[in-house]
């Protein structure tokens, strides 16, 4: 897996945004009633503010946070995740039933029927087998190993799909849910186009409510609703993207009403001053998201018990409630909180007021400590400085440095110039502990930032989704903590704020992420 870039400047611009479907089909055309001029007094387009721009929402390699969310307004996968739900859940998608063989090896997915590409081609099973082609080659360093261990493909009718699995994959149908999972693409699209990524990345062939419509990179970007979709669109016939210089200006134009809203990573500071704003709806909602803090195996810390003892240290509970308030909890898991078992997610590492003392006079003394934190990131500079304040006052020398996203990603992969910890807000592919492990803890993980490694853990990994056991998620979460390469520090919730004409925002984003939201469930109060 690559990591994902995209993701940190969505939540430094306090914003991620996406769409998705609903149900039910043959309604008026979208911000329109059956009857009545009132409506057209109603504005339908929905304008939504960025604080940095986006990668390519190419279908078969969006990895990133803002890209993916206009991705998934075009595009749709066989399954998702259910809307406005506490706990992530998978439902129907272009698959209206699935079933699983016995021995986890044979899926097989019926297909919706009536449903068609914005291109006019009908959705058949023929759609697949090309999708999934376009995914290994396009995804092959981000989201393609969600498909990489299908062995066959069948399809014995044009609503029938039979998957074959190279080894059993207990995670399998939560890579098919996943946002950043295999989309399913127009195969006329795809014999016309297939290899053309500047085509893909500003045309799409997909069955999702909305579809791409004018992109100007770097300023906006139009979605338009598709009047031939399956489902319901929701209330507006447009949304409208605008590239702001900061997350500064968005609040402000919050503020004045120029936008319609936002959803995302906001701090604690933005958040509380727009929730005092009476104009304005502000929610929270749940979100499998975790700020973890990296410690370098190259330096300083290379011995496992000074790497424990400094995270033992630290008074995270303190820090966390100033940087988050009510959008972050203090977790002594190693998952997210949810994702595995309560009594399986227990991290070794426990607050002790002397630890810092205790290295200071010895494994650190003399020796100075650099903490590298991602600029673009919400709370990330908070976080580092209150550490860097906190190591200062025990007597270990350390300095907090902020980088932005082109000097961060060189540095934190470059053994040379490495700091000492870093730290990063993250999120996992898919509700499955195989998604965040193999993220975060897997050697060549995507976001295994410093690259850390222990032996027998990638292999620990690898039986857990195989095996399906998930008590093997706790062994883990102990050989991770005891290492102390990593160290996750809270759960954090998703934020929004909207203008009070725009309805059905507490129901609309999805529980994986939260930064996912589904716009078909919103519409402008009349």
């Amino acid at each position: 897996m690559n990591r994902r870039t995209t993701f940190a400047l969505a939540s430094a611009a306090a914003l991620a945004l996406g769409l998705s479907a609903c149900s039910s089909a043959d309604e008026a055309l979208p911000g329109q009633s059956s009857g009545g001029s009132d409506a057209a007094a109603v504005d339908t387009t929905l304008d939504i503010g960025l604080s940095s721009d986006m990668s390519a929402p190419d279908p078969s390699s969006a990895y990133d946070g803002t890209e993916v969310t206009v991705v998934n307004a075009a595009y749709e996968g066989l399954l998702k995740y259910q809307v406005g739900a506490d706990e992530p859940e998978i439902v129907p998608s272009l698959a209206t039933d699935w079933t699983v063989s016995e021995d986890g090896l044979t899926y097989t997915f019926t297909l919706r029927e009536g449903v068609t590409f914005h291109d006019g081609t009908a959705l058949t099973s023929a759609a697949v087998q090309p999708s999934i082609d376009r995914m290994l080659t396009e995804g092959a360093n981000g989201p393609g190993y969600m498909v990489a261990g299908i062995a066959s493909v069948e399809t014995p009718s044009d609503t029938e799909v039979v998957f074959t699995l190279d080894a059993p994959n207990a995670a399998f149908l939560d890579y098919l849910a996943s946002p950043f999972g295999r989309k399913i693409i127009s195969p006329d699209a795809l014999a016309e186009h297939g290899d053309d990524a500047d085509w893909f990345a500003n045309n799409d062939a997909g069955t999702g409510p909305f579809q791409y419509g004018s992109f100007e990179p770097g300023v906006t970007y139009t979605l338009d609703a598709y009047d031939g979709y399956w489902g319901d669109t929701g209330g507006y016939a447009a949304v409208k993207y605008t590239v702001l210089d900061s997350a500064n200006t968005i609040q402000l134009q919050l503020e004045s009403g120029d936008l319609d809203g936002y959803i995302g990573s906001a701090n604690k500071t933005m958040f509380d001053a727009l929730s005092e704003n009476s104009d304005l709806t502000t929610t929270t909602y749940p979100a499998v998201m975790s700020p973890v803090v990296f410690l370098n195996p190259g330096g300083v810390l290379a011995e496992a018990e000074t790497r424990v003892s400094l995270l033992e240290g630290i008074d995270w509970a303190s820090i966390v409630d100033a940087v988050y308030g009510e959008l972050g909890t203090t977790t002594t898991g190693v998952f997210p909180t949810g994702m595995i078992a309560d009594e399986d997610n227990k991290s070794v590492i426990a607050y002790d007021a002397d630890a810092l003392a205790g290295v200071a006079d010895g494994a650190l003394a003399g020796e100075s400590i650099e903490i590298a934190y991602p600029s673009f990131v919400p709370g990330a500079k908070d976080i580092s400085d209150n550490v860097a304040a906190q190591l200062n006052t025990a007597g270990i020398t350390a300095e907090s440095v902020g980088l932005e996203s082109g000097a961060y990603w060189s540095t934190v992969y470059d053994p040379e110039a490495a700091p000492d910890i870093t730290l990063f807000t993250g999120f996992p592919d898919a509700d499955h502990p195989d998604t965040w492990a193999r993220l975060f803890y897997y050697t060549s993980g995507g976001l295994n930032l410093f690259g850390g490694t222990t032996d027998g853990l990638d292999e620990l990994i690898d039986e857990a989704v195989t095996t399906g056991d998930e008590s093997l998620y706790g062994d883990i979460a102990e050989v991770v903590s005891s290492t102390g390469l990593w160290h996750t520090i809270a759960d954090l919730k998703v934020s929004s704020a909207f203008q009070k004409d725009v309805t059905g925002v507490e129901g609309a984003s999805y529980p994986l992420l939260g930064i996912t939201f589904d716009f078909t469930q919103l519409s402008p109060a009349e």
